[in-house]
C-alpha cells in the first residue's frame, strides 16, 4: 500500500508540475502583455514563478509523505 500511494503522489506532483510548464510555454505570447512588477508576466513565470510552484510541489510531498508514514505507523501499532 505505501509504494502504491506514493507513486501516485509522485505522479500526480509530476503531472501538475509539468501542466504548469506547458501552460507557461504555450501561453507566453499573451502572457507576455501582461505586466507584473515592471516585468513581462511570461517571463517572471520563468525566472521565478515556476520555480516557486516546484519548491512549493516538494513540501506537498512532505507533507503528504509524513502523514502516510505516520499513517502507516498507527496501523502497524494497532495491528
Amino acid at each position: 500500500m505505501f509504494w502504491k500511494r506514493t507513486c501516485q503522489l509522485t505522479g500526480g506532483l509530476l503531472l501538475i508540475w509539468f501542466s504548469l510548464i506547458m501552460a507557461a510555454l504555450f501561453f507566453a505570447r499573451e502572457l507576455a502583455n501582461v505586466q507584473w512588477f515592471g516585468w513581462n508576466l511570461s517571463f517572471y513565470l520563468a525566472a521565478q514563478g515556476l520555480t516557486l510552484s516546484f519548491v512549493i510541489l516538494i513540501g506537498i510531498y512532505a507533507l503528504a509523505m509524513r502523514a502516510l508514514s505516520r499513517r502507516l505507523a498507527d496501523s502497524r501499532e494497532h495491528a
